[in-house]
């Protein structure tokens, strides 16, 4: 029966290894989750000639992964761009045109079969001498490469087009802000070359809480954009991970730990990915088991947990670290009075207000134009990001539920232990394993306690 839960294209498939199934650092394939609502925009935005998309969200939401499947589905063959902090537009055209090497330099390749496309080769391969001619010095004595004045919009479109790729370009968030009305620019050059290319399309990836943080268009061109959220996965669609993944591996997950693992994930499927993947390693499960009752326990879930906080250590006090640093003259220490009211507000996050309410239990005269400004720091990379904004909830939560347990743990503790009483959540609240094991980890005692949730003012 559970083979049912697998995706067709792998539904006949008889085994697997642990890390084809369960992947948190990559595109998920065989316990690919499909999102309806999303899959449907995303079709649509894909299949509609001229289209550019943009799909934005945080980071660990499965963006790649949904977007990759798709292509998959409808695409022959589209060229993936990677950016980095720094990178400039022409250096994204030089990767692209790069990438588009097997199709003109292959005897094979169809591009060549026809005259436009024989004409294109020889463009190519023109362009692809004179990059290979001009390479400079630059001050610091490395090789660079120059864009040459006939590698522009049109012929890249036009080279693409001919053999039906796609541009994807994933974290484009991290370039400057000149390189993204290029890229916008481009996005237009694009849209007017549909008529020739129907197929020809730019997807711009970004961890971001908007579009226009990504792309930064004319509003003339909104009709021509389809913008894609990949919000937080719901608790069924995780649940679903840990189905496929049962189904693949021939295994199953003891329900109350599927609830634990769908409950720690937060809405992020590379986490659900992650704490599945560690517990199989712990039990010594490398693929697929046929024959055998293989149940995976709460010792198995807490194993993997603790591994799982093991590895983050180091980028969680680097984090906080961020953070918490003070600034100068500050009459409140904002970062520390936002995250220890979050970290009481309940692990799916809070509203602002409910936020500057909790604040006031301690400090009574904070302002919500201080909160306001505060918290969007704390959303930054360069101020840890330790906190995120769902914009279609609007509610700010933790950026991972390590990061709750850890100032819950750090803000009410003492020097040799801690106490902690949780309001309102169910007995079996994820985050007190997490501070436990966090205890066990800093050698501190731990007792966690439960009373009622008391009534807001």
């Amino acid at each position: 029966m559970r083979g049912n839960a697998l995706s067709p294209e792998y539904a006949g498939c008889d085994s697997f290894t642990v890390t084809e199934v369960f992947t948190p650092t990559r595109p998920a394939r065989v316990a690919f989750v499909e999102r309806e609502e999303i899959n449907d925009r995303l079709v649509n935005a894909l299949s509609t000639p001229g289209r550019q998309v943009v799909v934005y969200g945080y980071s660990g939401m499965g963006k790649t992964t949904l977007l990759v499947n798709k292509l998959h589905q409808l695409y022959e063959r589209h060229i993936t761009t990677r950016c980095m902090k720094g990178m400039k537009f022409d250096q994204l055209i030089l990767d692209a045109f790069d990438q588009l090497d097997p199709y003109y330099t292959s005897e094979s390749s169809r591009a060549i079969k026809k005259q436009s496309g024989a004409e294109l080769g020889a463009s190519y391969l023109l362009i692809k001498a004179k990059i290979a001619a001009q390479e400079t010095k630059e001050h610091s004595e490395k090789n660079s490469r120059i864009l040459p004045p006939q590698l522009t919009a049109q012929t890249l479109a036009r080279l693409l087009g001919e053999v039906g790729a796609c541009w994807v370009i994933e974290d484009f968030h991290k370039v400057d802000a000149a390189e993204k009305q290029s890229l916008a620019q481009m996005m237009k050059v694009f849209m007017d070359m549909s008529d020739d290319y129907e197929r020809l399309k730019i997807i711009a990836i970004g961890a971001v809480d908007t579009a226009r943080q990504v792309v930064d268009y004319d509003p003339e061109m909104r009709n021509r954009i389809a913008e894609i959220h990949v919000p937080l996965m719901d608790e069924a669609e995780r649940a679903r991970i840990i189905e496929k993944g049962e189904a693949a591996l021939g295994i199953r997950f003891d329900s109350s730990v599927k609830r634990q693992i769908v409950r720690h994930s937060n809405g992020l499927p590379s986490v659900c990915h992650h704490l599945c993947l560690n517990m199989c390693q712990g039990a010594g499960i490398t693929g697929t088991i046929r024959g055998h009752d293989v149940v995976l326990t709460a010792s198995d879930f807490e194993r993997a947990l603790k591994d799982y906080i093991a590895e983050a250590s180091d980028s969680i006090k680097s984090a906080f670290s961020k953070a918490l640093k003070p600034k100068r003259n500050e009459r409140y220490k904002h970062a520390e009075l936002i995250i220890r009211a979050l970290s009481n507000l309940g692990e799916n996050g809070a509203a602002r207000l409910q936020i500057l309410r909790r604040i006031r239990q301690i400090e009574p005269g904070y302002q919500d134009a201080s909160l306001k400004s505060a918290i969007v720091r704390l959303l930054k990379v360069e101020n840890g990001a330790v906190i995120r904004y769902d914009s279609s909830t609007a509610l700010y939560s933790f950026s991972d539920p390590i990061y709750r347990a850890y100032a819950l743990a750090t803000h009410t503790g003492q020097a040799d232990g801690y106490e902690i009483a949780f309001e309102g959540f169910d007995a079996d609240d994820v985050n007190r394993t997490l501070i436990r094991i966090l205890g066990e980890l800093t050698g501190k005692k731990v007792a966690v306690k439960h009373r009622e949730k008391a009534a807001e003012s």
